[in-house]
Order: structure tokens, then C-alpha cells, then sequence
């Protein structure tokens, strides 16, 4: 009797754990694509805008290379961390372009270093929203000294080695 308990009681727990992997498990199920005949016509071309009002929001780091106020353009070289080569993009400025640092793209200068949100227009602009301009630090670094600082009323340390 005993032994049919604890053999009703072991499938039981195996159940439990069997079905603990189905609850538990984070694979999703399989969907399968609905399409119709109109979609199977429709072809997206290689590098299509999408419908959103706002395309995302890209960034890049790099030298101010040329600036031309009159067209309100930088050309900025930067690295491409994808294929970690250099390359130049120009960033068109608008009157929604914010600035950091500076008050309007008059105060940037070749050699600047900026960072850059931009989002590229429909037309294949590259627009600026934000331009950061990275000044570098102007304080010197503090240099460490070779003083040994104490409390008043302290003796200097003795710098000896005990027992040699």
C-alpha cells in the first residue's frame, strides 16, 4: 500500500514538473505571416523612409571639418563604428536645431569637436536636432606630491621596516 502511495505521488510530481516547463518556458509560438495578394506586390525600396512622422533620431561624435554658414551645413568626420573606418557626413542646420555649449553655429570652428543628434529628412537630408560642442578641460589636472600630510600635535612617520 505504501509503495502504491509513493508511486501515485511520483507521477504526480513529474506531471508538475513537466507541465512547470510549459508555464515557465520563454520560447513564443510560431506566427505565421498573413499575407494577401495585394501585399506580395508592394516592394520596399532600400533604404525607404518610413510612414512615422519622425524618422529616428541618429548620433555621431567626430572634427568639425568645414562649416559653411550661408548654406547652414557642417561637414563632420566621424568614425563609422560598423566597419570602424572614418568617413565625413554633412548635418544640415535649421531654426529647430538646439545648441549645447554655444549659442548659434557662427561660434564652431574646423577642428571642433561636436557631437550630433540628427535624423535624416525624407529627402535624404541629414537634419540636426542637437549640436554639443566638447570643449575640453581647462583646469588643470591636481599633481600628486610626494608631502606627508600630519595632524597638529602628530610626529612624521617613520618610514622603517620593523625588524629588519
Amino acid at each position: 500500500m505504501v509503495t502504491k502511495k509513493v508511486f501515485i505521488l511520483g507521477i504526480i510530481a513529474f506531471l508538475v514538473f513537466l507541465g512547470a516547463g510549459k508555464v515557465f518556458s520563454q520560447e513564443q509560438p510560431a506566427q505565421i505571416p498573413v499575407t494577401t495578394p495585394e501585399m506580395q506586390n508592394i516592394v520596399v525600396e532600400e533604404g525607404a523612409v518610413s510612414d512615422n512622422k519622425e524618422s529616428e533620431t541618429q548620433w555621431l561624435y567626430g572634427d568639425v571639418i568645414n562649416l559653411d554658414p550661408q548654406n547652414k551645413t557642417i561637414l563632420v568626420k566621424t568614425l563609422d563604428y560598423e566597419t570602424d573606418q572614418e568617413k565625413e557626413i554633412a548635418i544640415a542646420v535649421d531654426e529647430k536645431t538646439t545648441f549645447e555649449n554655444i549659442k548659434s553655429l557662427d561660434e564652431i570652428k574646423p577642428n571642433d569637436t561636436v557631437s550630433v543628434d540628427y535624423v535624416v529628412s525624407p529627402d535624404g537630408k541629414n537634419l540636426a536636432k542637437n549640436i554639443s560642442l566638447e570643449r575640453p578641460d581647462t583646469q588643470p589636472a591636481p599633481q600628486a606630491s610626494e608631502e606627508t600630510v600630519t595632524a597638529p600635535g602628530m610626529s612624521q612617520p617613520d618610514n622603517s621596516v620593523i625588524g629588519y
